[in-house]
């Protein structure tokens, strides 16, 4: 089984968070006898999707809107994640409050998917440009990491599962 996790990060938060999301996965898979690989990768780094059996695709949310590589791959591959299991997950804002978070979900409209999760995010001022340091003073947002490696651990394992069984019954 192979399965492809693809990020669009501008700061390496979501990219984190992919990484972690593979990792977990592997250890799972590899607990339960399942022969796998994944594949974490950058989502401007990937041409095709082609000879993958799942994916989880997961791109950071600026302005309400996934980073244009993310978009990309959804849209150039649109045809092939029909026909596997997919998985997409958001990274912002980075408030862990549910109610704010609830206001960021799904920016991508894909009823093939079978979850989108979103997950509070990571706001560090040394690593802004000058248009982002301004919108992050002038909306009063303090520099946090809201991420919750329980929480995507716990969700990593939740897809394991399912393709562990779908691997099981193939």
């Amino acid at each position: 089984m192979r399965i492809l996790v693809a990020t669009a990060s501008r700061h390496g938060a979501t990219r984190e968070i992919g990484r972690q999301i593979g990792s977990t996965i592997t250890e799972t898979l590899r607990a339960d006898g399942i022969d796998h690989q994944v594949d974490v990768v950058d989502a401007a780094d990937i041409d095709s999707i082609d000879g993958y059996d799942a994916a989880i695709i997961g791109s950071a949310v600026y302005f309400g809107r996934w980073l244009a590589s993310a978009r990309r791959l959804i849209g150039g591959a649109e045809h092939h994640l029909h026909a596997i299991p997919v998985w997409l997950f958001s990274s912002g804002p980075v408030d862990t409050d549910e109610s704010v978070r609830e206001s960021a979900r799904s920016p991508v409209t894909a009823p093939w998917a079978r979850e989108h999760r979103t997950f509070p995010g990571r706001l560090d001022r040394s690593s802004l440009g000058l248009f982002e340091k301004l919108v992050a003073a002038a909306l009063r947002v303090p520099d946090r990491d809201g991420r919750d490696p329980e929480a995507i651990d716990a969700w990593a394992r939740e897809i394991a599962a399912t393709l562990a069984t779908s691997a099981s019954t193939a």
